[in-house]
């Protein structure tokens, strides 16, 4: 009786230190996948912060130094503890330009010309623009203006009434509204506005003269793949490569009369 007994504890001891054992191992597991992922969070937060850094430092050269995309293609920062940056820029390109939201008789303008290329000819043909309302029962329609100037060194805006166009794009064309007859050798500067009440997702495509689509060239894309301890994270920036100011000065774009001042009442103005 005593030895069978002994048998039954020596086994039963065998068994409880073997759950002890899977325990054990179950919650190692555990604090070491805890672990790993806490070090890969760690990872990739510094590899993003990298990523926004190169962001930023782009950023400054384009809007503070005027730098050109092509140079900003190439940039790369090296820093202590495995940490880089490196530009992709030049590499992302977008052939829509989207306008989130735009409220009721709010402007927003597309450039349909590179800015760092003002001599360069746009090529665009067309544009095609597709849209949502805004707010739930309305049907926005989009007031779409546009001038137009030719190419060279500098934009010497138009003083002629017939350059300056404004159509009406109806809220029952809303899945596509073209503007074609675009001349493929000027370059184009277009103004929408929406009637009635907000507009969302207002999407603008541009075509050649082969009906091919073409990358929008009034935003700027900046790219950039931040690094820290073999973990990598990309950002991309997209924004317009000139802003306008203010919807105050939006007038001068369109208006059909020229500027007129007095200098001490002197001057004669029409």
């Amino acid at each position: 009786m005593y030895d069978k007994l002994r048998g039954n504890i020596t086994a039963f001891a065998i068994i409880l230190v073997a759950m002890v054992l899977l325990l054990g191992i179950a919650v190692g597991v555990v604090v070491m996948e805890g672990s790993r992922r806490a070090i890969e969070t760690d990872r990739a937060i510094g590899a993003y912060y990298m990523a926004n850094s190169g962001i930023e430092m782009q950023l400054y050269d384009v809007r503070k130094n005027s730098a050109r995309l092509s140079d900003e293609a190439t940039a790369a920062s090296i820093y202590p503890g495995g940490s880089s940056w490196k530009s992709t820029t030049g590499y992302e390109t977008s052939t829509v330009k989207t306008i989130p939201l735009l409220g009721e008789e709010e402007l927003s303008f597309v450039d349909l010309f590179d800015p760092d290329n003002i001599g360069q000819q746009s090529n665009v043909a067309s544009a095609n623009l597709t849209w949502d309302a805004g707010t739930v029962g309305c049907q926005p329609d989009l007031e779409i203006g546009y001038t137009v100037w030719d190419v060279g060194v500098t934009v010497t805006w138009p003083t002629n009434a017939a350059d300056y166009i404004i159509v009406i794009a109806p809220y029952a064309s809303h899945l596509g509204f073209n503007v074609g007859s675009l001349d493929v050798t000027k370059a184009y500067r277009m103004r929408i506005r929406p009637l009635k009440c907000s507009a969302r997702d207002i999407n603008i495509s541009l075509l050649n003269s082969l009906s091919q689509p073409l990358a929008y060239p009034g935003d700027i894309t900046l790219g950039s793949e931040g690094s820290y301890q073999k973990t990598t994270q990309r950002l991309r920036v997209t924004m317009p490569r000139q802003d306008i100011l203010s919807g105050i000065f939006s007038y001068i774009v369109f208006s059909q009369e020229q500027l007129c001042k007095r200098v001490g009442g002197a001057g004669i103005c029409p």
